[in-house]
Protein backbone atom coordinates (compact mmCIF):
# COMPACT_ATOMS: atom_id res chain seq x y z
CA UNK A 1 0.00 0.00 0.00
CA UNK A 2 1.39 3.41 -0.89
CA UNK A 3 0.34 7.01 -0.59
CA UNK A 4 1.91 10.27 -1.77
CA UNK A 5 2.67 12.09 0.85
CA UNK A 6 40.54 13.87 10.57
CA UNK A 7 39.31 17.52 10.55
CA UNK A 8 36.52 18.65 8.33
CA UNK A 9 37.83 16.58 5.43
CA UNK A 10 38.84 17.63 1.92
CA UNK A 11 36.96 20.06 -0.26
CA UNK A 12 34.22 18.69 -2.51
CA UNK A 13 34.98 17.68 -6.06
CA UNK A 14 35.14 20.42 -8.68
CA UNK A 15 31.68 21.27 -9.92
CA UNK A 16 29.86 20.30 -6.72
CA UNK A 17 28.99 23.83 -5.62
CA UNK A 18 26.65 22.72 -2.83
CA UNK A 19 28.65 20.62 -0.34
CA UNK A 20 27.39 18.51 2.53
CA UNK A 21 26.19 20.92 5.25
CA UNK A 22 26.99 19.30 8.58
CA UNK A 23 25.17 21.95 10.61
CA UNK A 24 22.01 21.38 8.62
CA UNK A 25 22.33 17.63 9.15
CA UNK A 26 22.82 18.19 12.89
CA UNK A 27 19.68 20.34 12.96
CA UNK A 28 17.72 17.49 11.35
CA UNK A 29 19.17 15.04 13.86
CA UNK A 30 18.28 17.22 16.85
CA UNK A 31 14.72 17.65 15.60
CA UNK A 32 14.33 13.85 15.46
CA UNK A 33 15.56 13.48 19.04
CA UNK A 34 13.25 15.86 20.91
CA UNK A 35 11.07 14.30 23.65
CA UNK A 36 7.94 14.81 21.53
CA UNK A 37 9.29 12.17 19.11
CA UNK A 38 9.07 9.58 21.95
CA UNK A 39 12.03 7.58 20.71
CA UNK A 40 10.29 7.06 17.33
CA UNK A 41 8.93 3.58 18.07
CA UNK A 42 6.29 2.47 15.53
CA UNK A 43 2.79 2.76 16.87
CA UNK A 44 3.55 5.87 18.94
CA UNK A 45 2.38 9.43 18.35
CA UNK A 46 6.03 10.48 18.34
CA UNK A 47 6.80 8.09 15.51
CA UNK A 48 3.97 9.58 13.44
CA UNK A 49 5.36 13.04 14.18
CA UNK A 50 8.80 11.92 12.98
CA UNK A 51 7.29 10.53 9.77
CA UNK A 52 5.57 13.83 8.99
CA UNK A 53 8.75 15.75 9.77
CA UNK A 54 10.84 13.62 7.40
CA UNK A 55 8.27 13.92 4.62
CA UNK A 56 8.55 17.69 4.95
CA UNK A 57 12.37 17.46 4.90
CA UNK A 58 12.40 15.51 1.64
CA UNK A 59 9.70 17.71 0.14
CA UNK A 60 11.78 20.76 1.03
CA UNK A 61 14.70 19.16 -0.81
CA UNK A 62 12.59 19.14 -3.98
CA UNK A 63 11.55 15.47 -3.87
CA UNK A 64 8.10 13.91 -3.91
CA UNK A 65 8.08 11.30 -1.16
CA UNK A 66 5.76 8.32 -1.25
CA UNK A 67 4.74 6.36 1.85
CA UNK A 68 4.83 2.57 1.87
CA UNK A 69 2.85 0.99 4.70
CA UNK A 70 3.25 -2.49 6.15
CA UNK A 71 1.87 -4.31 9.16
CA UNK A 72 3.88 -4.87 12.33
CA UNK A 73 2.48 -7.73 14.38
CA UNK A 74 3.52 -6.35 17.75
CA UNK A 75 5.74 -3.66 19.24
CA UNK A 76 6.84 -4.24 22.83
CA UNK A 77 5.72 -1.32 24.98
CA UNK A 78 5.42 -0.60 28.69
CA UNK A 79 1.86 0.47 29.43
CA UNK A 80 2.87 2.16 32.71
CA UNK A 81 6.00 2.76 34.81
CA UNK A 82 7.31 -0.62 35.95
CA UNK A 83 8.14 -1.47 39.54
CA UNK A 84 10.33 -4.03 41.28
CA UNK A 85 11.03 -4.07 45.03
CA UNK A 86 12.83 -6.54 47.29
CA UNK A 87 12.51 -7.35 51.00
CA UNK A 88 14.94 -10.03 52.07
CA UNK A 89 18.04 -10.93 54.04
CA UNK A 90 20.39 -9.62 51.36
CA UNK A 91 18.52 -6.55 50.12
CA UNK A 92 15.64 -4.31 51.18
CA UNK A 93 14.77 -1.55 48.71
CA UNK A 94 13.10 -0.59 45.46
CA UNK A 95 15.17 -1.36 42.37
CA UNK A 96 15.82 1.19 39.63
CA UNK A 97 14.20 0.41 36.30
CA UNK A 98 16.58 0.09 33.37
CA UNK A 99 19.62 0.36 35.68
CA UNK A 100 18.89 -2.69 37.90
CA UNK A 101 15.84 -4.41 36.43
CA UNK A 102 14.02 -4.41 33.13
CA UNK A 103 11.17 -6.00 31.24
CA UNK A 104 12.01 -9.20 29.41
CA UNK A 105 10.77 -9.69 25.83
CA UNK A 106 9.60 -13.26 26.50
CA UNK A 107 7.46 -12.32 29.49
CA UNK A 108 3.82 -13.29 29.72
CA UNK A 109 1.46 -10.37 30.46
CA UNK A 110 1.58 -9.03 34.00
CA UNK A 111 -1.64 -7.00 34.41
CA UNK A 112 -1.21 -6.61 38.19
CA UNK A 113 1.64 -6.73 40.72
CA UNK A 114 3.08 -10.12 41.65
CA UNK A 115 4.54 -10.54 45.14
CA UNK A 116 6.21 -13.78 46.27
CA UNK A 117 9.35 -15.31 47.71
CA UNK A 118 12.19 -15.99 45.27
CA UNK A 119 13.79 -19.43 45.26
CA UNK A 120 16.31 -21.35 43.19
CA UNK A 121 13.83 -24.09 42.34
CA UNK A 122 10.28 -23.98 41.04
CA UNK A 123 7.83 -24.04 43.94
CA UNK A 124 4.13 -23.17 44.23
CA UNK A 125 3.46 -19.48 44.76
CA UNK A 126 7.10 -18.40 44.29
CA UNK A 127 9.34 -16.64 41.82
CA UNK A 128 11.84 -19.06 40.24
CA UNK A 129 15.40 -17.76 39.89
CA UNK A 130 16.89 -18.90 36.55
CA UNK A 131 20.53 -18.26 35.71
CA UNK A 132 20.79 -19.93 32.31
CA UNK A 133 19.95 -18.84 28.78
CA UNK A 134 16.51 -17.44 27.96
CA UNK A 135 16.80 -18.20 24.26
CA UNK A 136 15.25 -20.96 22.17
CA UNK A 137 12.69 -23.59 23.01
CA UNK A 138 14.57 -24.71 26.11
CA UNK A 139 13.50 -21.64 28.05
CA UNK A 140 9.88 -22.03 26.97
CA UNK A 141 9.95 -25.63 28.19
CA UNK A 142 11.47 -24.51 31.48
CA UNK A 143 8.71 -21.91 31.88
CA UNK A 144 6.11 -24.61 31.21
CA UNK A 145 7.66 -26.75 33.94
CA UNK A 146 7.72 -23.86 36.41
CA UNK A 147 4.10 -23.02 35.63
CA UNK A 148 3.06 -26.66 36.09
CA UNK A 149 4.68 -26.62 39.53
CA UNK A 150 2.74 -23.50 40.52
CA UNK A 151 5.48 -20.84 40.23
CA UNK A 152 4.17 -17.28 39.79
CA UNK A 153 7.01 -15.97 37.64
CA UNK A 154 10.68 -16.19 36.63
CA UNK A 155 13.61 -13.94 37.52
CA UNK A 156 16.52 -14.01 35.05
CA UNK A 157 19.89 -12.31 34.69
CA UNK A 158 20.65 -9.54 32.21
CA UNK A 159 23.99 -7.74 32.01
CA UNK A 160 24.12 -3.98 31.67
CA UNK A 161 25.68 -2.57 28.52
CA UNK A 162 28.57 -0.11 28.38
CA UNK A 163 26.23 2.75 29.28
CA UNK A 164 25.25 1.05 32.55
CA UNK A 165 21.70 0.34 31.41
CA UNK A 166 19.83 -2.88 30.67
CA UNK A 167 19.16 -2.83 26.94
CA UNK A 168 15.69 -1.79 25.81
CA UNK A 169 14.10 -4.10 23.25
CA UNK A 170 11.00 -3.58 21.14
CA UNK A 171 10.60 -7.05 19.67
CA UNK A 172 10.61 -10.53 21.04
CA UNK A 173 9.61 -14.12 20.31
CA UNK A 174 6.37 -15.70 21.45
CA UNK A 175 5.95 -15.10 25.19
CA UNK A 176 6.31 -17.95 27.65
CA UNK A 177 3.61 -18.97 30.14
CA UNK A 178 4.87 -16.94 33.11
CA UNK A 179 5.85 -13.33 33.80
CA UNK A 180 9.62 -12.83 33.40
CA UNK A 181 11.63 -9.99 34.97
CA UNK A 182 15.31 -9.35 34.20
CA UNK A 183 17.72 -8.30 36.97
CA UNK A 184 21.41 -7.50 37.06
CA UNK A 185 23.23 -10.83 37.61
CA UNK A 186 24.66 -9.71 40.95
CA UNK A 187 21.14 -8.98 42.22
CA UNK A 188 19.87 -12.53 41.68
CA UNK A 189 21.85 -13.74 44.71
CA UNK A 190 20.63 -10.79 46.78
CA UNK A 191 16.94 -11.39 46.04
CA UNK A 192 17.00 -15.17 46.49
CA UNK A 193 15.23 -16.00 49.74
CA UNK A 194 13.54 -12.59 49.86
CA UNK A 195 10.14 -11.33 48.77
CA UNK A 196 10.09 -9.80 45.31
CA UNK A 197 7.19 -7.57 44.31
CA UNK A 198 7.07 -6.66 40.63
CA UNK A 199 4.70 -5.04 38.22
CA UNK A 200 6.10 -4.85 34.68
CA UNK A 201 3.13 -4.20 32.37
CA UNK A 202 4.69 -5.18 29.05
CA UNK A 203 2.32 -5.08 26.07
CA UNK A 204 2.60 -6.27 22.48
CA UNK A 205 0.85 -3.64 20.38
CA UNK A 206 0.13 -4.05 16.65
CA UNK A 207 1.35 -1.13 14.56
CA UNK A 208 1.67 0.07 10.98
CA UNK A 209 5.19 0.69 9.71
CA UNK A 210 5.88 3.42 7.19
CA UNK A 211 8.76 3.63 4.74
CA UNK A 212 9.37 7.06 3.18
CA UNK A 213 10.64 6.72 -0.39
CA UNK A 214 11.57 9.43 -2.91
CA UNK A 215 13.46 9.34 -6.20
CA UNK A 216 15.59 11.83 -8.11
CA UNK A 217 15.25 10.98 -11.83
CA UNK A 218 18.44 10.42 -13.79
CA UNK A 219 19.41 11.67 -17.23
CA UNK A 220 19.27 8.07 -18.47
CA UNK A 221 15.72 6.96 -17.58
CA UNK A 222 16.37 3.21 -17.86
CA UNK A 223 19.68 3.25 -16.01
CA UNK A 224 20.09 1.03 -12.97
CA UNK A 225 18.95 2.96 -9.86
CA UNK A 226 21.14 3.78 -6.88
CA UNK A 227 19.34 3.26 -3.56
CA UNK A 228 20.37 5.13 -0.40
CA UNK A 229 18.77 3.86 2.81
CA UNK A 230 18.74 4.51 6.55
CA UNK A 231 16.24 3.54 9.22
CA UNK A 232 14.54 6.29 11.18
CA UNK A 233 12.66 4.25 13.79
CA UNK A 234 14.01 3.92 17.32
CA UNK A 235 13.41 1.79 20.37
CA UNK A 236 10.92 4.23 21.86
CA UNK A 237 10.99 5.93 25.25
CA UNK A 238 10.24 4.41 28.65
CA UNK A 239 7.47 5.91 30.78
CA UNK A 240 9.19 8.84 32.45
CA UNK A 241 12.52 8.37 30.63
CA UNK A 242 13.35 9.66 27.14
CA UNK A 243 15.41 7.70 24.62
CA UNK A 244 16.60 10.20 21.95
CA UNK A 245 17.95 7.46 19.61
CA UNK A 246 20.43 9.93 18.13
CA UNK A 247 23.24 7.65 16.99
CA UNK A 248 20.85 4.79 16.22
CA UNK A 249 19.72 6.03 13.85
CA UNK A 250 18.83 9.70 13.65
CA UNK A 251 22.45 10.10 12.53
CA UNK A 252 22.07 7.98 9.39
CA UNK A 253 18.68 9.54 8.69
CA UNK A 254 20.15 13.05 8.92
CA UNK A 255 22.94 12.08 6.51
CA UNK A 256 20.40 10.87 3.96
CA UNK A 257 18.22 13.97 4.29
CA UNK A 258 21.20 16.25 3.70
CA UNK A 259 22.44 14.09 0.83
CA UNK A 260 18.97 14.39 -0.74
CA UNK A 261 19.13 18.18 -0.43
CA UNK A 262 22.61 18.33 -1.99
CA UNK A 263 21.81 16.03 -4.89
CA UNK A 264 18.39 17.61 -5.41
CA UNK A 265 20.00 21.01 -5.98
CA UNK A 266 22.73 19.70 -8.28
CA UNK A 267 22.62 18.81 -11.96
CA UNK A 268 20.90 15.43 -12.47
CA UNK A 269 23.15 12.39 -12.45
CA UNK A 270 23.00 9.84 -15.22
CA UNK A 271 21.42 7.27 -12.91
CA UNK A 272 18.29 7.78 -10.81
CA UNK A 273 18.90 7.97 -7.05
CA UNK A 274 16.23 6.71 -4.65
CA UNK A 275 16.20 7.68 -0.98
CA UNK A 276 14.44 5.27 1.39
CA UNK A 277 13.96 6.21 5.03
CA UNK A 278 13.07 2.83 6.47
CA UNK A 279 10.88 1.83 9.37
CA UNK A 280 10.84 -1.22 11.61
CA UNK A 281 14.59 -1.90 11.64
CA UNK A 282 14.53 -2.34 15.40
CA UNK A 283 11.82 -4.99 14.97
CA UNK A 284 13.88 -7.21 12.69
CA UNK A 285 14.47 -5.02 9.60
CA UNK A 286 10.80 -5.23 8.62
CA UNK A 287 10.77 -2.06 6.53
CA UNK A 288 13.70 -3.03 4.33
CA UNK A 289 12.22 -6.51 3.91
CA UNK A 290 8.97 -4.94 2.69
CA UNK A 291 10.81 -2.52 0.40
CA UNK A 292 13.02 -5.24 -1.10
CA UNK A 293 9.92 -7.25 -1.99
CA UNK A 294 8.38 -4.18 -3.64
CA UNK A 295 11.51 -3.68 -5.74
CA UNK A 296 11.59 -7.30 -6.86
CA UNK A 297 7.94 -7.14 -7.89
CA UNK A 298 8.77 -4.10 -10.01
CA UNK A 299 11.73 -5.94 -11.59
CA UNK A 300 14.19 -3.38 -10.20
CA UNK A 301 17.66 -4.31 -8.98
CA UNK A 302 19.35 -1.25 -7.49
CA UNK A 303 22.79 -0.93 -5.99
CA UNK A 304 22.17 -0.25 -2.29
CA UNK A 305 24.11 1.85 0.21
CA UNK A 306 22.73 1.70 3.76
CA UNK A 307 23.91 4.11 6.49
CA UNK A 308 23.47 2.83 10.03
CA UNK A 309 24.93 4.82 12.93
CA UNK A 310 27.06 7.78 11.83
CA UNK A 311 27.49 9.42 15.21
CA UNK A 312 31.00 8.46 16.29
CA UNK A 313 34.22 8.04 14.31
CA UNK A 314 36.63 5.46 15.73
CA UNK A 315 39.37 5.91 13.13
CA UNK A 316 37.81 3.84 10.34
CA UNK A 317 34.44 3.09 8.80
CA UNK A 318 32.90 -0.38 8.90
CA UNK A 319 31.63 -1.74 5.58
CA UNK A 320 29.67 -4.96 5.08
CA UNK A 321 29.17 -6.13 1.50
CA UNK A 322 26.70 -8.62 0.12
CA UNK A 323 25.71 -10.91 -1.40
CA UNK A 324 28.89 -12.97 -1.49
CA UNK A 325 28.20 -14.35 -4.96
CA UNK A 326 28.47 -12.40 -7.13
CA UNK A 327 30.53 -9.87 -5.20
CA UNK A 328 29.08 -6.33 -5.58
CA UNK A 329 32.09 -5.16 -7.55
CA UNK A 330 30.64 -1.76 -8.44
CA UNK A 331 30.06 -0.86 -4.81
CA UNK A 332 33.49 -2.16 -3.84
CA UNK A 333 35.15 0.07 -6.42
CA UNK A 334 33.01 3.10 -5.55
CA UNK A 335 33.57 2.87 -1.81
CA UNK A 336 37.27 2.13 -2.20
CA UNK A 337 37.85 5.05 -4.57
CA UNK A 338 35.77 7.42 -2.43
CA UNK A 339 37.44 6.39 0.81
CA UNK A 340 40.90 6.84 -0.69
CA UNK A 341 40.11 10.25 -2.17
CA UNK A 342 38.57 11.49 1.07
CA UNK A 343 41.28 9.85 3.19
CA UNK A 344 38.64 7.99 5.20
CA UNK A 345 39.86 4.48 6.12
CA UNK A 346 37.40 1.68 5.43
CA UNK A 347 37.48 -1.88 6.75
CA UNK A 348 35.39 -4.99 6.35
CA UNK A 349 33.26 -5.51 9.46
CA UNK A 350 29.70 -6.55 10.33
CA UNK A 351 26.98 -3.95 9.84
CA UNK A 352 23.89 -5.77 11.07
CA UNK A 353 21.16 -3.61 9.61
CA UNK A 354 18.85 -3.16 6.62
CA UNK A 355 21.65 -3.80 4.10
CA UNK A 356 21.32 -7.52 4.89
CA UNK A 357 17.70 -7.60 3.72
CA UNK A 358 18.63 -6.13 0.35
CA UNK A 359 21.62 -8.45 0.02
CA UNK A 360 19.38 -11.44 0.80
CA UNK A 361 17.07 -10.26 -1.99
CA UNK A 362 20.01 -10.44 -4.40
CA UNK A 363 20.72 -6.70 -4.67
CA UNK A 364 24.36 -5.53 -4.57
CA UNK A 365 24.46 -3.94 -1.13
CA UNK A 366 26.81 -2.25 1.28
CA UNK A 367 26.17 -1.42 4.90
CA UNK A 368 28.21 1.51 6.18
CA UNK A 369 28.59 2.21 9.89
CA UNK A 370 30.76 4.64 11.81
CA UNK A 371 29.42 4.05 15.30
CA UNK A 372 27.41 5.57 18.12
CA UNK A 373 27.93 6.16 21.81
CA UNK A 374 25.52 4.33 24.13
CA UNK A 375 22.99 3.22 21.53
CA UNK A 376 19.70 1.73 22.78
CA UNK A 377 20.27 3.80 25.91
CA UNK A 378 18.86 7.05 27.33
CA UNK A 379 22.40 8.40 26.89
CA UNK A 380 22.19 8.19 23.08
CA UNK A 381 21.51 11.91 22.73
CA UNK A 382 22.49 14.63 20.23
CA UNK A 383 25.15 15.95 22.61
CA UNK A 384 27.13 12.72 22.02
CA UNK A 385 27.06 12.97 18.24
CA UNK A 386 30.41 13.88 16.69
CA UNK A 387 29.95 16.47 13.97
CA UNK A 388 33.08 15.15 12.25
CA UNK A 389 31.59 11.65 12.07
CA UNK A 390 28.40 12.99 10.52
CA UNK A 391 30.50 15.04 8.06
CA UNK A 392 32.62 12.05 7.03
CA UNK A 393 29.52 9.88 6.53
CA UNK A 394 27.95 12.58 4.37
CA UNK A 395 31.03 13.10 2.20
CA UNK A 396 31.52 9.35 1.77
CA UNK A 397 27.87 8.88 0.80
CA UNK A 398 27.89 11.65 -1.79
CA UNK A 399 31.23 10.62 -3.27
CA UNK A 400 30.13 6.98 -3.57
CA UNK A 401 26.86 7.94 -5.29
CA UNK A 402 28.66 10.21 -7.76
CA UNK A 403 31.21 7.51 -8.53
CA UNK A 404 28.48 4.93 -9.16
CA UNK A 405 26.48 7.34 -11.34
CA UNK A 406 29.49 8.39 -13.42
CA UNK A 407 30.45 4.79 -14.18
CA UNK A 408 27.01 3.45 -15.01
Amino acid sequence: MTETAHGPGPSPEPGTADPFDTERALATLRALCVPEMEGRAPGSAGHDLATRFLVSELTGAGLRPVLEHFAIEGVLRLAAPPYCGVEGPGLVRDLVHRAEFAEHPRSAPMPRPVSALASEDARPGRWTVVRGSTRGTGFAELADTCAARGAVGILVAQHADASGYLTKRVQGPTPVRLPVVALLPELLDAVTGGTVTAHVPLERVPAVGTNIVATLPGRVPDARPILLTAHYDGVGSDPGRHFPCAGDNASGTAVLCEAARVLGRAEPLDRPVTFALLDGEEMGTLGSGHHARQLRERKLRPEVLNIDMAGKFNGKVAVELGPADPVPAGLVAALDASGRRLRIPLHAAPVASDNRRYAAAGFPSAGVGLGAAHYHSPLDGPERIEADALHKAGLLTLATVRYLAARG
